[in-house]
């Protein structure tokens, strides 16, 4: 996936007013601007996506006015959805004597990875220059970069099943992925004529690492209970039981060493039950390569 690192607007008067760093060429709206002359490029910029571990990226501001050297600083806004997320940081500007483009930083790391910010940054009006776009949004968000390390082991022995899939890293974080571990037993009991074998099964299993201990997502065990297609068969951590909230009951999921991943399920069927498993060990262990 290509990250949009640098943002560019398409600003026509952007161009019309700013382009010029020949002070014989400026306007006369400039013969009399005393501050800096800034603007925005545009007011809606392009979307940007930008990694995780470096949710950095670049705006792009402009000015009329370059016969100084100039800085300051931007004022930012992020939200998602309707919440405010504070923390979002933005560089302060600088041009040096003669030059009318900039670019400022911007550091979206409050942003939670897969939520859709939107991003608004404001100019100071007494740094503005006249009829200057003044504010700028643009939509952002953070993904994680996934890095294969190999192929590892997959052991859930409540099910019996066995995989060597593939697994992958977030960079920079203790999260990873264990890419479709349950496909191979499902199609093996599919064959064998197994009526609880499902048509799919969890494409992966995301886990994490949270004070020491291992969360993941629920997975779809790839079975469906008596053979109901609308009964499948969920993993699920043990948190999301609200008299399992605590983390007394959470502390068969966790690292046995460095390459050694343990996981205490609860075997779950909506609006049936299952098999509890969270106090238990040895019930899924994953190897990494």
């Amino acid at each position: 996936m290509r990250i949009n690192k640098k943002i560019f607007g398409l600003a026509i008067v952007a161009a019309a007013l700013f382009t010029s760093c020949n002070k014989d060429n400026e306007g006369a709206i400039y013969k009399s601007q005393t501050n800096a002359g800034l603007s925005f490029t545009a007011a809606t910029l392009t979307t940007v996506e930008v990694p995780a571990s470096n949710p950095v990226f670049d705006v792009e501001i402009v000015r009329g006015n370059t016969a100084e050297a100039a800085t300051g600083t931007i004022n930012a806004s992020l939200k998602a959805g309707d919440n405010e997320v504070s923390g979002v940081t933005v560089s302060s500007y600088s041009f040096a004597a003669g030059e009318n483009r900039t670019t400022v930083k911007v550091d979206i790391s409050p942003l939670e990875v897969g939520v859709a910010g939107t991003l608004t940054l404001t100019l100071a009006d007494a740094d503005a220059s006249v009829g200057a776009i003044t504010a700028t949004t643009l939509k952002c968000s953070k993904a994680y970069e996934w890095v294969s390390l190999g192929k590892g082991t997959f052991q859930d022995n409540f099910f019996g099943m066995e995989s060597t899939p593939e697994i992958l890293k977030a960079q920079g974080f203790d999260r990873y992925r264990v890419m479709a571990p349950c496909e191979d037993f499902r199609a093996q009991a599919i064959a064998g004529g197994d009526d609880w074998a499902a048509a799919s099964s969890a494409p992966y299993i995301e886990l994490w690492v949270e004070d020491g201990l291992v969360f993941w997502n629920d997975w779809f065990t790839g079975q469906n209970y008596d053979g109901d297609k609308n009964q499948p068969i969920m993993a699920c951590h043990a948190s999301g039981w609200s008299s399992m909230a605590t983390a007394d009951f959470w502390q068969h999921s966790k690292f046995l060493d460095a390459k050694t991943i343990q996981l205490a399920p609860y075997y779950y069927i909506d609006g049936v039950g299952g098999w509890n498993n969270t106090q238990k060990d040895g019930v899924v262990i994953i190897t990494l390569p």
